[in-house]
């Protein structure tokens, strides 16, 4: 898909435009917290939507093989630069994930956050997410979530609703994908992520696992 052709932001222009990590240079903090779970102790992982690499390089430097998909080819060299500073190794590969498929790999880990778009982008995203988990593999999102009650979202994130991620819904995309569900949530959280991601947000976070093998 053409950028002509697809709906949202140019968002090789807002990372040619920063002079820093455009959400910041920290993992996602629920993605850290997801990793710090008992049981949890992947080896390898994909972060789709990977941006400017926070997540991906921060996932590499604790020994990971990960690899990382990201749309804009700005956003994937900012990120290699990042790699080679922090003195690690991630497959990077800027693509549409409308277009981008993980073929027959498979990883302990995907990743998902904070993609923005509409339905179909977003179903897709989850889609491959589900796809690309090995046995025994967690799925790990967050998005910005639906206002309460239904009332207009406040705060950062995309002011229209169907941008905008919930735990139903994601769940019901995922249905017959057979995964576990670890924690399915939707509610505020103050976000300290650059210059994007700043101040009290309505957050969809999810963690899923594909039950092992036996």
């Amino acid at each position: 898909m053409s950028d002509a052709e697809r709906p949202g932001p140019d968002w090789d222009a807002k990372y040619a435009a920063a002079r820093g990590g455009l959400f910041g240079e920290a993992p996602n903090a629920w993605l850290a917290m997801c990793l710090a779970r008992p049981g949890a102790a992947p080896r390898s992982a994909l972060s789709l939507a990977d941006g400017d690499g926070r997540n991906g390089t921060w996932l590499a430097g604790r020994g990971l093989e990960t690899s990382a998909v990201d749309l804009s080819a700005e956003a994937t060299r900012r990120a290699e630069a990042r790699d080679r500073a922090a003195g690690v190794r991630v497959a990077r590969t800027a693509a549409d994930l409308l277009d981008w498929s993980p073929g027959a790999r498979r990883w302990d880990l995907a990743a998902l956050i904070c993609l923005q778009g509409p339905p179909a982008l977003r179903r897709r995203g989850l889609s491959l997410a589900a796809e690309a988990l090995a046995p025994g593999g967690w799925l790990v999102l967050e998005g910005f979530g639906p206002g309460p009650a239904g009332a207009p979202a406040e705060g950062p994130g995309p002011r229209a609703p169907d941008l905008r991620w919930s735990v139903d819904e994601s769940l019901a995309w995922l249905s017959g994908e057979g995964l576990e569900v670890h924690e399915a949530l939707e509610g505020a959280v103050r976000l300290d992520e650059g210059p994007l991601h700043q101040g009290l947000a309505r957050m969809t976070r999810l963690l899923l696992r594909r039950p092992p093998l036996g």
